[in-house]
C-alpha cells in the first residue's frame, strides 16, 4: 500500500506540485472580501458649501452589496466638534446614518473620506433603485465645510461593492482552477480520448480554448491596449469604412463604448452597462492610432462583430463574444500551424500559451491576429523545407494569401515575409518556377506595404511623435552612428521590462500588474522545454538576420511615429513607446531556429511531453487568479 502511494505521487509528482502552487497562490492573492470601487472620472474645481439643511443628491447602486462611500470634502475649521453627519435615505427610511469627524481632515486639504458601512459588512440596497444621499454640517460658520462635485456639478462619490466574502472567492477560484487542471489531465492521459490527444497540437488547442474563455471574460471591458479604438475601427471596417478620415475622427454608435475610462474599466463597468442595446445615433470617435492599421489587419474582429450582431444587439454581448470568437480563430489558425510545422511544435505551443500572447489573441486588438499570420507563414515554410513532395497550387494559393495578410499587418513585420525566400526553388516544379512564385511573393510583400504606408503617412503628424517625422528620417541617414546610440541605450535601459513585457504583462491596457514570482516560472518554462540544439548555417543565418531587421523595424517606426522631440529631434535620447508584446511574432522564429538541424533528420523526433502544456495552463490560470485579485479593494 505505502509503495503504491510511493509510486503514484512519483508518478503524478507534478500534478500534485501544481495543485499545490494553485492552493497556495490564490490563498496569497485573495486575502480578504472582494470588493470593487466604481470607476468614476476625477473630481472638479467645482464645490458646494455644507450647511445645517444639507446637501441633497439622488444617486443609484450598480450593485446590491454595499460597502463603502467615498465623496471629497474639504474643511476649514478644524477642531469644530460639530462632525459632518450623512444619511443614506430610501424615500423617508434611513438605510444608514455616520459621521465624518472634521479632525480627520487637515484645514484646507481637500481629502476623500470613506465611510464603511457597517464595519466590514456592508448593507443591503437594491439595484438601480433611488437612493437619496444628505450631508450636513451644523457648524455655525457659514463655509466650515465643502463637498467637491463631479464635472456635471454634480456631487462627485465613490461607491464600493462587496461581491464575495474572502472564504467564497478562495473556495471558488482554487475549486475551478483544481476542476479544470484535473479534467485536463484525465482527458489526456486516462479517457478514450487518450490517443487523440496525444498529439501535441490537440493539446495545445484544448488549454487555448480554455484560457481563451477566461481572458476574454476576466480582462475588464475595453481594457486591452487601445482596445476600445480597436472595437471601433473594426465596427468601422464591417460597415465599409476602410479608410478613415485624415483626422483619425470615425463615425460610430455614440453607445457602442458607453465606458468613460477605459483604460482603468474594471467589473462593475459591465456590470452597469450589461443593459445597454446598440442604437442608431452616431456620434464621431477619434481613433487616429487606429487609422493606421489597414482594413485587412480586422478581418477577424470584423467577421465576429458581425456574427454576433446576428445574434444580439447587446453592446457588451457584441463585444465579449467578438473577444471569444476572434480569439478561437486566431487559435484554430495555430493550431494547424503547430500540426504542420516539422521542427519546434512544443516550442510554438509554449509560445503561443504565454500570458501576454493569449491575452492578445482575446481581444480586438490586430497585434493578436499579426502574430498569428507570422506563425502561420513561418509554419508553412519549414514544412514546405521538410516535406518531399512538390508544393500544391493549394499550397501556393495559400502562400500568397499568407504574404498578403502579413503585409497587411502592422508595417514593422513585412520583413518576414522573405521567409519564403528559404523554400527551395525545385519545390515548386522547377527553378524558374520558384522564381517566378517568388517573385510574385515579394510584390506582393512590398506592393501592399508601402502602399498602405503611403497611404498611412497621411496620419503620422496627428500622431504623438509623427509631427517630426520627417525629421527624425533625415536625422537616421545624416547621423547613423549617434541613431544607433539612441537605440542601445533603449535596449539596455528596457531590456528587463521588454522582456517581462513579452512573456507575462502587465496586461490590460499595460496598468494590471503580475505577481514577479509567475514571470520566474515562465523563464524556467521556457528554458526546461525549448531546447537550443544547433548548427550555424546559412538558412539560420537568413532567419537571424531577418529577426534582427524586424527588431530594428520596430524601434525605427517608434522613434518615427510615437517619440515626441520636443527639444528638437537631435536632442532625442530614449525611443518611447516600445512594449515587449511588439516582440512576441519574432521569439518562437529564433527559438525554432535553434532546431532546424534536426529538419534533414529521416525520423525527426517529437517530444510530446504533457507537462509543458498542463504546466502553461496552471500558470496562466494563477494570471487570471492576479487579474481578478488586482481589482479587489
Amino acid at each position: 500500500m505505502f509503495k503504491t502511494m510511493i509510486n503514484i505521487l512519483r508518478k503524478y509528482s507534478l500534478f500534485f506540485l501544481l495543485v499545490i502552487g494553485i492552493i497556495s497562490f490564490n490563498l496569497y492573492t485573495f486575502k480578504g472580501d472582494y470588493r470593487v470601487s466604481e470607476n468614476i472620472g476625477g473630481v472638479s474645481n467645482y464645490t458646494k458649501v455644507i450647511n445645517d439643511k444639507g446637501i441633497k443628491e439622488n444617486i443609484k447602486f450598480d450593485s446590491s452589496n454595499l460597502y463603502s462611500l467615498g465623496i471629497w470634502l474639504k474643511v476649514n475649521s478644524p477642531g469644530d466638534d460639530n462632525d459632518i453627519k450623512v444619511k443614506l435615505l430610501d424615500g423617508s427610511k434611513t438605510v444608514y446614518s455616520g459621521n465624518i469627524p472634521k479632525n480627520d481632515i487637515k484645514a484646507s486639504e481637500a481629502k476623500e473620506a470613506t465611510l464603511k458601512l457597517n464595519g466590514e459588512k456592508g448593507i443591503k440596497v437594491q439595484k438601480n433603485k433611488s437612493y437619496t444621499l444628505v450631508i450636513k454640517d451644523n457648524s455655525k460658520r457659514r463655509d466650515s465645510s465643502l463637498v467637491y462635485l463631479n464635472s456635471q456639478k454634480k456631487l462627485w462619490h465613490r461607491t464600493t461593492y462587496k461581491l464575495l466574502d474572502s472564504k467564497t472567492i478562495k473556495s471558488a477560484a482554487i475549486l475551478i482552477e483544481i476542476i479544470i487542471l484535473s479534467f485536463l489531465v484525465y482527458l489526456i492521459k486516462f479517457s478514450h480520448y487518450q490517443k487523440r490527444l496525444s498529439k501535441f497540437e490537440n493539446q495545445f488547442l484544448l488549454v487555448s480554448i480554455f484560457l481563451i474563455i477566461g481572458y476574454a471574460l476576466f480582462i475588464p471591458v475595453y481594457r486591452a491596449p487601445d482596445e476600445a479604438q480597436h472595437f471601433a475601427r473594426a465596427y468601422g471596417v464591417l460597415h465599409g469604412i476602410f479608410l478613415v478620415d485624415s483626422s483619425g475622427n470615425i463615425n460610430i454608435p455614440n453607445n457602442l463604448i458607453p465606458v468613460v475610462d477605459v483604460v482603468n474599466s474594471n467589473y462593475i463597468d459591465t456590470i452597469k452597462n450589461l443593459h445597454i442595446t446598440l442604437n442608431s445615433q452616431l456620434s464621431s470617435t477619434n481613433i487616429i492610432n487606429m487609422a493606421l492599421y489597414t482594413p485587412q489587419s480586422y478581418v477577424l474582429q470584423s467577421l465576429s462583430i458581425g456574427i454576433i450582431s446576428i445574434v444580439t444587439k447587446n453592446v457588451l454581448l457584441i463585444f465579449y463574444g467578438s473577444r471569444i470568437l476572434v480569439g478561437i480563430l486566431c487559435t484554430l489558425i495555430i493550431y494547424y500551424s503547430i500540426k504542420y510545422i516539422p521542427v519546434g511544435k512544443e516550442v510554438l505551443a509554449i509560445c503561443s500559451l504565454l500570458p501576454m500572447n493569449v491575452a492578445e489573441r482575446a481581444s480586438l486588438s490586430a497585434d493578436g491576429f499579426t502574430y498569428t499570420v507570422v506563425i502561420a507563414l513561418f509554419s508553412f515554410v519549414i514544412y514546405s523545407l521538410k516535406n518531399e513532395n512538390n508544393i500544391t497550387n493549394k499550397m501556393k494559393v495559400m502562400m500568397y494569401i499568407l504574404v498578403f495578410f502579413l503585409a497587411s499587418c502592422k508595417v514593422i513585420y513585412f520583413i518576414l515575409g522573405f521567409l519564403i525566400l528559404l523554400i527551395p526553388n525545385k519545390k515548386f516544379g522547377s527553378k524558374l518556377k520558384g522564381v517566378w512564385h517568388k517573385l510574385i511573393s515579394v510584390i506582393i510583400l512590398m506592393g501592399v506595404s508601402v502602399g498602405w504606408l503611403k497611404i498611412a503617412s497621411r496620419y503620422l503628424v496627428n500622431t504623438n511623435g509623427g509631427a517630426s517625422s520627417s525629421e527624425k528620417v533625415m536625422f537616421m541617414l545624416k547621423h547613423p552612428f549617434n541613431y544607433i546610440e539612441i537605440m542601445n541605450n533603449t535596449l539596455w535601459k528596457n531590456i528587463f521590462a521588454h522582456i517581462e513585457q513579452m512573456i507575462v504583462g502587465p496586461l490590460g491596457a499595460l496598468n494590471i500588474e503580475i505577481n514577479s514570482g509567475i514571470l520566474i516560472l515562465l523563464l524556467i518554462v521556457l528554458v526546461r522545454y525549448c531546447v537550443f540544439d544547433f548548427k550555424l548555417n546559412l538558412r539560420v543565418l537568413f532567419i537571424w538576420i531577418l529577426c534582427l531587421a524586424n527588431v530594428l523595424l520596430i524601434y525605427t517606426s517608434l522613434y518615427v511615429q510615437w517619440t515626441p522631440a520636443l527639444n528638437g529631434v537631435s536632442q532625442i535620447t530614449e525611443i518611447i513607446g516600445i512594449q515587449g508584446r511588439y516582440f512576441l511574432p519574432i521569439l518562437p522564429i529564433m527559438m525554432v531556429s535553434f532546431q532546424l538541424n534536426k529538419i534533414n533528420n529521416k525520423d525527426v523526433s517529437i517530444v510530446n511531453d504533457w507537462r509543458s502544456i498542463v504546466s502553461l495552463l496552471v500558470i496562466n490560470m494563477m494570471v487570471l487568479s492576479n487579474v481578478i485579485g488586482f481589482f479587489a479593494i
